[in-house]
């Protein structure tokens, strides 16, 4: 069982639970809770916290519900891995037309250490000035370019971040983000709209300049709800739909 430092929380029920869920949050956000490991007994952690085993469920409820961590049946609770299959259900929702999914094959075509322009600082929370860490990756679908990336991330909070730590990575993006950087992507805001691709995604997609494509703009949030990821998709809709689900009990 995963040891934890002595908690105590003095609150009435409907914020003790919340008082909770904020110290699970910053356990799994500084690394104390582990993605993939086993969370601890629930009567333990409520002894621990000095609350009621429902107080302390409901915090593990909301978590749950919020994908930050996952019930496995007779195995237990644990903090949410992002593997493959996760991101494919969360963050990845390109389908085919017969609506089957498949995890893209991604292949980094730009990395490079920038100062945050204004929109960047804008959307990450930095000042202007700021550095990031600026990535462009194609990703393929049934060997046929479909996506052009172009990702901005907080140089600080990924501090050590490489090329080769992304072409050598041997899970997702977000994989990666947690395992070596302990930052647990939790959820993203997107919008969706149509435009034009300019000649950069043309060339890396292999359609015409000014060919209708689909544009994703993602802002990605940590566990403790800071946005650390701002992604802007081109998509070669001509042959994917972009499939929105929902998780069904």
């Amino acid at each position: 069982m995963t040891q934890l430092p002595a908690a105590s929380i003095s609150a009435q029920p409907g914020i003790a639970y919340r008082k909770v869920k904020s110290i699970l949050i910053s356990e799994i956000a500084s690394g104390v809770l582990q993605p993939g490991v086993k969370f601890p007994n629930e009567t333990l952690l409520a002894k621990r916290f000095g609350v009621s085993v429902g107080t302390l469920r409901r915090a593990v409820e909301e978590l749950v519900a919020e994908n930050i961590l996952v019930r496995q049946h007779g195995r237990g609770t644990f903090v949410r891995s992002l593997d493959e299959e996760r991101f494919l259900f969360q963050f990845f929702k390109l389908a085919d037309r017969d609506g089957n999914f498949e995890y893209p094959k991604v292949e980094l075509v730009a990395f490079s250490e920038a100062a945050a322009t204004a929109q960047e600082a804008k959307v990450l929370g930095l000042q202007v000035g700021d550095a990031v860490f600026r990535l462009e990756n194609v990703l393929s679908l049934q060997s046929r370019a479909t996506v052009h990336d172009r990702i901005s991330i907080d140089a600080k909070l990924f501090e050590g971040l490489t090329q080769k730590c992304l072409t050598e990575r041997a899970g997702t993006i977000y994989e990666l983000y947690q395992r070596r950087f302990g930052v647990t992507i939790a959820c993203a805001d997107e919008r969706l709209r149509a435009e034009d691709a300019d000649a950069r995604s043309a060339e890396l997609l292999g359609i015409a300049p000014g060919a209708s494509v689909l544009r994703i703009e993602r802002v990605a949030f940590t566990v403790e709800n800071r946005p650390c990821e701002w992604r802007i998709s081109i998509v070669n809709s001509s042959q994917v739909d972009y499939v929105s689900r929902s998780a069904h009990n």
